[in-house]
């Protein structure tokens, strides 16, 4: 791989990491004023929904947008444009009949869901989202047919578009059900997951323009027509889709055991009405679970542009680069985790009275925070193991996970409420990151140095959360009277003060490289 190829790939790593990035921030942003709006009850609803969408949506997807994108950028190498066509064709249609199917299931059994999960008033809900089961799916094999094409902008944009129509459309839609019509929590959660749909034709008709121009640009240098079968097309894609829709699938099932879970073992444990649980899981997932999508989609950028290069290194049978690339991944992900984790930890109560009104659940929020750490490095972990080739190990190792969490929800839940969810979700990515990270030692053969990648970065952010809890007794209130809004500023001079003192701290403790620093747009200025 060239210099200027690998610039690519980071590059385009990059743009869809910050895409990802910026499509949570927005996810988090429109929660505030929907949970202010609406109340954590209509919440818990609109989450029920969505939990089991999400599930529902990689079983119709099944992996096959990024087995399409790999497949379709190794025709393109090899100028087989008309391959690459058939690829999308096939993609394209399966996914369609896969949505249509899946929606077909998930709106006949929208009832039995949501008494499943114990609660009938979210079947509405559910109902109303499956109708994005109709257009996600074809939307995902054009982001596959475009990333296939490395114009990985392209496809960040395209989230970001979805992102900001579905936002816009849910708080449109939240207002008008739930304060101009006074409606009830069953109808607004209805609204608002059905407003997501606009999100999904928003994204697709953006994309559709691309996709379209394209492949007319290809058909112009076809050499000869596709002659390979459809069936073996359809293996071909199986063949890579099958181990990535397993690791896909992890997310989502952990949040289908709190959906089936949680309000079923606070009503038995505590003896909540079940409107009284309802909101609670809705504090739980709407409040605590969102926070922590930001870390993970920087996660998810390290892993991108980590991946193709111990994948180049491995084929070029150079073992020290392989090792000092695995290295890099895990200082980088180091390096955000855990401040992040810390940060969230300190400010909890704070970002819960800025963001939703009361600290109801702060101490949840400050349980979470671990999951920063865990969670990421779970994440990354996975990336480093598939790119050394063993596709099926970290899938092991997170439905270990996933077991562990849902006996400790079992166990914690009926004693402590969403905390003990808290813990338990913390204490299943622990066991699964773990694996993961002793895997990669020993199957790679690769020393991970506990100073460089544990110590460091922890010290550096403990230190930074002192200063950071010194922050938090600026008597800003006498200044700014509105709580909500002396918290915002609050956690906004928490966050700026604590990223310089741990960037310093790392620099001067050389927890990260010069070249390290060169990836991160932050720091880069730095480096020598």
């Amino acid at each position: 791989m060239s210099s200027a190829t690998k610039k690519g790939v980071v590059a385009g790593a990059f743009s869809l990491a910050m895409a990802g990035l910026v499509a949570k921030i927005l996810g988090v942003i429109y929660m505030v004023p929907f949970q202010n709006m609406a109340g954590d009850g209509t919440l818990g609803l609109y989450q029920y929904a969505y939990a089991i969408y999400v599930v529902m949506l990689q079983v119709a997807t099944a992996g096959f947008p990024l087995a399409m994108s790999k497949l379709i950028s190794e025709r393109l190498a090899r100028h087989d444009f008309a391959g690459a066509d058939q690829i999308y064709r096939v993609g394209a249609r399966y996914l369609t009949l896969a949505g249509l199917i899946i929606f077909v299931i998930m709106f006949a059994m929208g009832g039995w869901l949501a008494i499943w999960m114990g609660n009938y008033a979210a079947s509405t809900a559910i109902r109303a989202l499956s109708f994005s089961l109709l257009i996600v799916p074809l939307l995902a094999a054009m982001r596959g047919y475009i990333q296939g094409n490395q114009m990985m902008a392209i496809s960040g944009n395209s989230q970001v578009v979805e992102q900001l129509v579905r936002s816009t459309a849910i708080l449109f839609g939240v207002w008008v059900a739930a304060v101009l019509l006074d409606g009830s929590q069953r109808v607004t959660a209805a609204v608002a997951t059905f407003s997501a749909v606009l999100g999904a034709v928003a994204s697709l008709v953006f994309l559709a323009r691309h996709v379209v121009k394209i492949r007319r640009e290809h058909k112009k240098r076809y050499i000869r027509d596709a002659t390979e079968p459809t069936k073996s097309v359809m293996r071909t894609i199986l063949k890579y889709s099958i181990p990535i829709t397993l690791s896909s699938l992890v997310l989502p099932l952990s949040q289908a055991v709190d959906s089936f879970t949680i309000t079923k073992l606070l009503m038995s444990g505590f003896q909540m009405t079940n409107d009284a649980a309802t909101a609670e899981y809705g504090v739980f997932t709407g409040r605590a679970l969102r926070l922590i999508a930001l870390p993970l989609a920087l996660a998810t950028g390290v892993g991108l542009s980590i991946m193709p290069a111990i994948a180049e290194a491995i084929a070029a049978k150079n073992t020290a680069l392989r090792n000092s690339r695995v290295m890099t991944a895990f200082r980088l992900t180091s390096f955000f985790a855990f401040p992040t984790s810390v940060g969230i930890f300190v400010l909890a109560g704070p970002i819960d009275i800025a963001l939703f009104e009361d600290l109801k659940g702060a101490d949840t929020i400050a349980m979470v925070s671990f999951m920063a750490i865990f969670s990421s490095y779970e994440l990354v972990t996975t990336y480093i193991l598939q790119a050394m080739g063993f596709m099926y190990l970290p899938v092991r190792n997170m439905f270990i996970g996933l077991g562990a969490k849902l006996v400790l929800n079992l166990l914690l839940v009926p004693e402590y409420g969403i905390f003990g969810a808290a813990i338990a979700s913390v204490c299943g990515y622990i066991l699964s990151s773990l694996l993961n990270f002793f895997s990669v030692r020993r199957l790679g053969d690769t020393p991970l140095p506990v100073s460089d990648l544990l110590l460091k970065p922890m010290f550096a952010s403990l230190l930074m959360g002192v200063v950071v809890w010194m922050v938090t007794w600026i008597p800003v209130e006498v200044i700014i009277p509105w709580p909500r809004i002396h918290s915002l500023v609050l956690v906004m001079i928490g966050g700026a003060v604590g990223a310089v003192v741990f960037g310093t701290l790392m620099i001067l403790l050389k927890g990260i490289s010069n070249e390290e620093m060169k990836r991160l747009p932050v720091l880069k200025r730095f480096a020598r």
